[in-house]
């Protein structure tokens, strides 16, 4: 029993200690997500292009998820219970923006829309760089924290999102394969989709502890 306490004492400092940086860290990188995101929609709706739209959804909810993160961090030292309940609804958002893609992707794949690949290729190349840039600085932050875990796994699929829209795009421009988007947008939301399943699960048991 006391050995549980003086880990949970452990952990309450480890946190603590790392809470200023985080703070910061997760502003930073929020304010770049979202500036983004809304170059990422307006490129997505002016080309045709759901990799990129579908990108800037999941941008949107790296977004919250970031803010949601930050949320945490400002209440998890006077209630810990709150912020555990922000990483489940960061889990859950994982599982409905995966959601929503499969379900664009299946009527893309149905009825295929023309896209412009070159515009949307350069927009999403950005979109990589930025991708990588907060994945680098989210490197530093505390991952024991299930919110930041939680940001941290959006970033990444979102990183992964540029790099399938980049090939979508060159598939389409090279080969004039339109199918490639929504096939690409369906593989990449079923590996949200698991993440989005991990961090709902892991932060469901931490509630109920």
């Amino acid at each position: 029993m006391s050995h549980s306490h003086s880990h949970a004492a452990h952990n309450h400092h480890h946190d603590h200690h790392h809470i200023p940086q985080d703070k910061r860290m997760l502003l930073i990188s929020f304010s770049i997500i979202a500036g983004f995101m809304l170059v990422e929609f307006v490129g997505g709706y002016w080309f045709n292009s759901l990799a990129l739209m579908a990108d800037a959804g999941h941008m949107a909810n790296d977004a919250l998820s970031l803010g949601l993160a930050l949320l945490a961090l400002w209440v998890s030292v006077q209630r810990p219970k709150v912020s555990q309940i922000l990483a489940v609804v960061n889990g859950v958002s994982l599982l409905l923006i995966a959601g929503y893609i499969i379900w664009e992707a299946i009527a893309r794949l149905q009825n295929p829309i023309k896209m412009l690949p070159l515009p949307m290729m350069v927009v999403a190349a950005i979109g990589l760089i930025v991708n990588i840039v907060v994945a680098r600085l989210m490197l530093n932050a505390d991952h024991n924290n299930l919110n930041i875990r939680a940001a941290y796994l959006h970033v990444l699929a979102d990183l992964f999102g540029s790099i399938v829209a980049i090939l979508s795009g060159l598939g389409a421009y090279l080969f004039d394969w339109q199918w490639i988007d929504p096939l690409a947008s369906l593989l990449l939301s079923l590996i949200i989709l698991r993440s989005g399943w991990q961090i709902t699960q892991a932060a469901i048991v931490a509630l109920k502890r």
